[in-house]
């Protein structure tokens, strides 16, 4: 279980509000399940149905969160049109088994759906989410 709390989740949620239509993206820091930053990076592809994270931003970003002392807990996306569930290129691109993937859906953009996914050797399961 991943525990995320209110603020964080407030956060992660009004920055995908901000890049919507275009998924949104970005990575969670935490120590053991509980996150302690979200730290939104830039969709380079500015697409409505993908993402890819711009690289430097990326990379820096790990190296905060690994020099903080904290574990890249989640990585989080947005689905602007579509349900809270990984698509096969979600899966495909599932390069880190250890974290857990945060999917938001928008298309009822006034009550977004969050939902956690451990994906390992193309395996989906869903992991629960906390938000407090």
């Amino acid at each position: 279980m991943l525990h995320l709390p209110r603020p964080l989740a407030a956060y992660l949620l009004a920055h995908l509000d901000r890049v919507y239509p275009e998924e949104g993206c970005g990575l969670v820091a935490g120590r053991g399940r509980v996150a302690t930053a979200v730290y939104p990076i830039e969709n380079i592809l500015h697409s409505q149905t993908a993402y890819e994270m711009a690289p430097v931003p990326q990379i820096e970003t790990m190296l905060t969160i690994e020099a903080g002392g904290d574990d890249l807990c989640a990585i989080y996306h947005s689905h602007p049109h579509s349900p809270a569930y990984p698509s096969p290129t979600d899966v495909g691109q599932a390069y880190y088994p250890e974290a857990i993937y945060l999917i938001v859906s928008l298309q009822e953009r006034r009550q977004p759906v969050l939902r956690g996914f451990r994906i390992v050797d193309g395996v989906v399961t869903e992991t629960a989410v906390s938000i407090e």
